[in-house]
């Protein structure tokens, strides 16, 4: 079933069966999951770190930053998740993938490279995203 509406569940670990229209968030291992939005099924495993993905709650409205683009899965379905509503996005070709894909490998070497010469752990990251 296509979802358009999405709400959190916090959760320390993720149930073996996901629910359609459910953003599983586990603080404990800095992850969120959800069944795809395009009604495929497929998990969908985001993690919640500097480099990956940003969450935010408000008042039970979640938002995941950035897009979700599936393109390792056969649907290759493209969305954003803003306030609890899942906003379609466009198809992307190879090409596009692909620049995104180094464009993001880019900003993971510069943001760790920044935090060695800061003295900063990733783990010290990941605690601010909860704190």
């Amino acid at each position: 079933m296509r979802v358009d509406t999405i709400k959190p569940a916090y959760v320390e670990s993720f149930p073996k069966v996901l629910e359609d229209g459910i953003l599983y968030i586990s603080r404990k291992f800095s992850t969120a999951c959800h069944r795809c939005c395009c009604g495929c099924g497929t998990k969908i495993v985001t993690p919640l770190r500097p480099t990956e993905y940003r969450l935010t709650d408000s008042g039970g409205q979640v938002s995941l930053y950035p897009s979700v683009g599936n393109w390792n899965h056969p649907c290759r379905s493209h969305y954003v998740i803003r306030n609890g509503q899942v906003i379609r996005a466009g198809a992307m070709g190879q090409a596009d993938i692909d620049k995104g894909r180094a464009r993001d490998d880019a900003e993971k070497r510069a943001h760790y490279a920044q935090s060695v010469r800061s003295g900063r752990s990733v783990w010290d990251w990941i605690k601010r995203l909860f704190d």
